[in-house]
């Protein structure tokens, strides 16, 4: 009895998880990139983030499909690689729209519906379904349900209201720090009340006199010339 060969670690480990990591990477990566660039948050960088999550999806769709399952390749690789950019776009406009609604409502209202027909639209396309006459009633009813979706979406985003901040902060500000409104106001001072307060200020304070107190005793002489003996002298 012969002993089966041992599993190839690279063939049935490592390129399995480099694929799943970077088509489930690349989702998150396109989510936040597309996401944050409609809130107007650090334009740069959130376009190379989703740049970036692009080129991962396309790569670990190609290692999935042509490596590991060793599907035949396509003889047209700019298709491939159109098909796999909306694929993405698609499934990162929907993510991202229904992680950050709260962050912007009518943004995500409308990414989200918009992301779902890219997605279904590229998946039909890559995966080259033959629907010939059933073709027009499938666009027609993803985009029916996309408007249904876009209308609901859109009711709860007005029922929400607009964010109370700019943006959506990943607790990157503290929000509690008083602002202008709630600092209370100095109290106002107007030319008259500065006058009068320097000119009471200026004023001198008068000092009040002690007039010094004294015991007369019986026989003390008065300023008349006759003493208190109690009586007149007579």
């Amino acid at each position: 009895m012969s002993t089966p060969a041992p599993a190839s670690v690279r063939r049935h480990l490592l390129l399995p998880f480099l694929a799943y990591f970077l088509m489930l990477a690349s989702t998150s990566f396109i989510a936040g990139g597309i996401v944050h660039l409609g809130l107007g948050e650090h334009v740069p960088y959130y376009l190379a983030l989703a740049v970036l999550g692009v080129v991962c999806f396309t790569a670990g769709n190609y290692l999935q499909e042509f490596v590991l399952r060793r599907a035949a390749r396509p003889a047209n690789l700019g298709r491939f690689l159109l098909v796999s950019f909306v694929l993405s776009v698609g499934i990162g406009m929907v993510t991202g729209g229904v992680q950050h609604f709260l962050d912007n409502p009518a943004y995500s209202a409308a990414l989200i519906p918009a992301g779902l027909v890219l997605a279904l639209l590229a998946f039909l396309a890559r995966e080259g379904v033959p629907l010939s006459t059933r073709l027009p009633r499938v666009v027609g009813g993803t985009v029916a349900a996309a408007a249904l979706l876009f209308a609901g979406l859109t009711t709860a985003a007005r029922a929400l209201g607009q964010p109370t901040q700019t943006g959506h902060a990943h607790g990157s500000a503290d929000h509690s720090a008083a602002t202008p409104e709630t600092v209370p106001a100095a109290p106002v001072r107007t030319t008259a009340q500065e006058t009068a307060t320097s000119a009471a200020a200026t004023q001198p304070v008068a000092t009040p006199v002690t007039v010094p107190t004294h015991d007369e005793a019986p026989g003390d002489t008065h300023t008349d010339g006759h003493t208190d003996s109690g009586h007149d002298g007579h």
